[in-house]
């Protein structure tokens, strides 16, 4: 177990982070909201491996559920839903990670507003500016000047920085550019770690159900189980109306990367 000491250090380090994330984020108008853990529909990403729980119900028999690996579907809904503005921290599962930057139970951030890409952008580097009490400039380099390896991490000089405009096939909720040459999607990296996706999302329920037909495939062909699609989050997808922007950003690697921690380990509780 943890000394006293540790204890208070990483409950200070948590609580610092959150307060500013919510200070940046509650001083723009977004609404705070809480989201469920378990669900129908988990997430159909290739890459992604859900925690799948069978969950007995009243009168018998069991129904397949899983824990979330983000929380981005029920915050769809509640975007489909009118509420415009809005984020959530909460934890979040995936299964087979580990390391000295992953593990299966982590924090996520997520916001949803009206806007465009660059607009996200911009708002991402200054509530990365904000937390990190650093007003350094995050450079922006394009995918395809990254130097991205097999498992999607680039290879460049730079400490902090955006890479932009990614493949249209690397898009599986994003929107394509207006040309249909890239995917208007970005990611941050910091210290050879991905801190965050963000991305247009894609409103056109038709196309979103094609690209989750052919997750689906991926994963039956990958040997993963594949979970339904969930007809909920395409009605309210198609309610979504003009552009909407949204991001995923890890909390755990944004206090290591605020406070100098190299392993994700060394800021848990109970590591």
């Amino acid at each position: 177990m943890l000394s006293k000491d540790d204890i208070l250090r990483r409950i200070e380090m948590w609580d610092v982070t959150m307060s500013r994330v919510r200070s940046f984020l509650d001083s723009r108008g977004f609404v705070e909201v809480r989201t469920p853990l378990l669900v129908d529909h988990p997430g159909m990403e290739p890459n992604l491996d859900p925690f799948a729980v069978d969950v007995h119900v009243l009168g018998g028999g069991k129904k397949r559920m899983g824990l979330i690996t983000s929380p981005e579907y029920s915050m769809k809904k509640l975007v489909g839903a009118g509420i415009e503005k809005v984020y959530t921290m909460t934890q979040t599962f995936r299964n087979f990670e580990s390391g000295s930057l992953n593990i299966p139970e982590f924090m996520m951030l997520e916001w949803y507003a009206p806007g465009d890409y660059e607009e996200l952008m911009a708002e991402t580097e200054e509530l990365l500016q904000y937390v990190l009490e650093d007003k350094a400039p995050w450079k922006r380099i394009q995918h395809q000047n990254a130097k991205m390896d097999a498992f999607g991490d680039p290879h460049v000089e730079e400490e902090k920085f955006f890479v932009t405009q990614y493949p249209t096939a690397e898009a599986s909720l994003a929107r394509h550019s207006k040309n249909g040459a890239y995917a208007e999607r970005f990611e941050a990296f910091a210290r050879g770690m991905e801190m965050c996706n963000g991305f247009c999302e894609l409103t056109d329920a038709v196309e979103q159900r094609a690209r989750f037909k052919n997750e689906q495939e991926e994963r039956r062909a990958a040997g993963k189980e594949v979970f339904p699609i969930d007809e909920e989050l395409l009605e309210a997808i198609s309610k979504i109306k003009g552009p909407v922007y949204g991001n995923a950003l890890g909390v755990d690697r944004l206090i290591m990367l605020k406070y100098g921690i190299h392993n994700i380990k060394d800021i848990q509780l109970f590591p």
